[in-house]
């Protein structure tokens, strides 16, 4: 779990996964002090291990600390990853494992993803009917079982992402190598997306996830980075995700607060992908 000045759910959520989990390592991305005193607190109250980063070295790096630590020892098959603001279920784990178990293909899976449940509260849903799995061409990394092998297979997730479609790249680079992706239904998780709002618009309901304009630049630059690798290897995805990014440009304009500001960070963002610009924004 790689975190970054993380609220106060972060308690709850660490002690929701410490029951899922042969062994728990949080990658803090240099916190505030104040924070990380809790965070430490925490660790000696619960029990698991914390790597302090002297400074925020993004989304990607952080995961990669904790992988390569896992990695380490030969024991383990499947590396979870998760975000902060990510809680897990009673019976999460046992949910994964069956779903695999139940896909026919198994031995192509690199990557097991929850049902992700985008609310900005812990909220349990009931996921028991219907099929175990189905096969997706991309997931979101929170709470995804890899497959040790994939990582050594593939390499780790690209640091120069910094932060956002970090896993969206490594997915469409596994789908390159041969691997598949799927989603066991029947494993939820909550996940908090940004700040979600609801609007209404010509008779039309939608969710405004409200990022903040550094948010908009990373995700502009890096979905730029991703279609130009993957294009020719995966155009259907990216002719889906372009659609996808037009959505949330309109409801950017017609919804969201700050929005000239957060359009100039997403051309800015434009701009550093043609330039070829990776890392941190400055």
């Amino acid at each position: 779990m790689v975190v970054y000045n993380p609220d106060s759910t972060l308690e709850q959520n660490i002690k929701a996964l410490l029951s899922e989990v042969a062994r728990l390592v949080v990658v803090d991305n240099c916190s505030e002090s104040s924070v990380r005193s809790r965070i430490a607190a925490l660790s000696a109250a619960c029990n698991f291990e914390v790597i302090w980063n002297k400074e925020n070295i993004g989304l990607a790096a952080g995961l990669n600390t904790g992988i390569r630590c896992a990695l380490a020892n030969e024991q383990y098959q499947w590396i979870a990853t998760f975000d902060q603001d990510s809680r897990a279920f009673p019976g999460f784990s046992t949910a994964m494992l069956a779903a695999h178990a139940a896909c026919p293909f198994r031995d192509k899976v690199a990557v097991i993803s929850p049902c992700h449940i985008l609310s900005s509260e812990p909220v349990e849903v009931a996921c028991e009917y219907g099929p175990q799995f189905r096969e997706m061409p991309v997931v979101l990394q929170s709470g995804s079982f890899f497959s040790s092998s994939a990582f050594k297979d593939v390499g780790m997730f690209d640091e120069s992402f910094f932060i956002d479609y970090v896993d969206f790249e490594f997915c469409l680079r596994l789908r390159k190598s041969g691997f598949r992706m799927i989603e066991a239904s029947h494993a939820p998780v909550n996940h908090r997306v940004g700040m979600p709002t609801r609007h209404r618009f010509l008779g039309i309901s939608c969710t405004v996830f409200n990022h903040s304009p550094l948010r908009r630049y990373y995700a502009a630059r890096n979905r730029l980075r991703v279609y130009r690798r993957y294009a020719f290897s995966d155009p259907r995805w990216i002719y889906h995700d372009i659609w996808s990014w037009f959505k949330e440009i309109v409801k950017l304009v017609l919804f969201e607060s700050n929005r000239w500001e957060k359009l100039a960070f997403a051309a800015r963002g434009v701009w550093d992908a043609i330039r070829g610009r990776g890392g941190a924004y400055s």
